[in-house]
This record gives structure tokens, sequence and C-alpha cells, in this order.
């Protein structure tokens, strides 16, 4: 049985991210799955290069990318992160997997959602 401070939402969502190095904020993006996320951390799926390797702390900024054209809801979430596990692609997949530990849980603040709604057609 899973001994999880913050209970995961398992989800299947298109991402864009940034990750930055805090002391340098040389930054790097990219694109994955958001396959699960917790107050306390997050799991994606991204191809390769990936922008962190295990042990790393960065700040990251994930963006769920909207699924329709019509109607534009952009959520917003950023933390700082402890890369804990890289995992490596499936047999049928060429992206890896990264598990991000949030070093604070995640709060409201962190969060940002933006909706645009345009007229029907």
């Amino acid at each position: 049985m899973e001994q999880r401070r913050h209970p995961r939402l398992y989800l299947h969502l298109p991402i864009r991210f940034v990750v930055e190095q805090p002391d340098t904020h040389a930054s790097q993006n990219g694109q994955g799955i958001l396959k699960d996320i917790s107050y306390g951390g997050v799991f994606f799926r991204a191809e390769p290069p990936l922008p962190v390797q295990l042990g790393h702390v960065r700040d990251f900024s994930f963006f769920l990318m909207p699924d329709n054209q019509t109607r534009c809801e952009l959520t917003h979430f950023r933390a700082q992160g402890l890369v804990r596990r890289i995992d490596p692609p499936a047999a049928d997949s060429t992206a890896y997997g990264v598990a991000v530990q949030f070093r604070s849980a995640l709060r409201m603040k962190d969060v940002t959602t933006t909706m645009t709604i345009s007229n029907r057609q």
C-alpha cells in the first residue's frame, strides 16, 4: 500500500513545460504528457533530450494545453522541485517518465487559470 502524504490525481493531459536552473536562470522548454499530480509532486512523460537529470533541483512551470480552439482555458502552475526518478521509455514509446517532488506543497497561489470563451458559430 502506498504511503503518500498527498493523494494523486491520475491524468493524461498534454502539457508544455519550462525548466529553469535556480542560480543561473538558464531555461529549457519542452512538451509532454502529464500523467499524475498531487500537492507534493508530478509525474510526466517527455521525449528526449530531457531538460533535467536525476537529483536536479529546478524551477518548473507547467502549462496545460487547451484541447480545442473555440474555448481556451489555460492552467499554469509553478513550483521548485527535485527530480526523484527518471523512468526509461516503455517498449512502445520513446518518451521518458520524470518524477518531480516539490520542495514545498503546491498552493493555490502557485496555480493560475486563464479562460477565454469565443462566440458560438
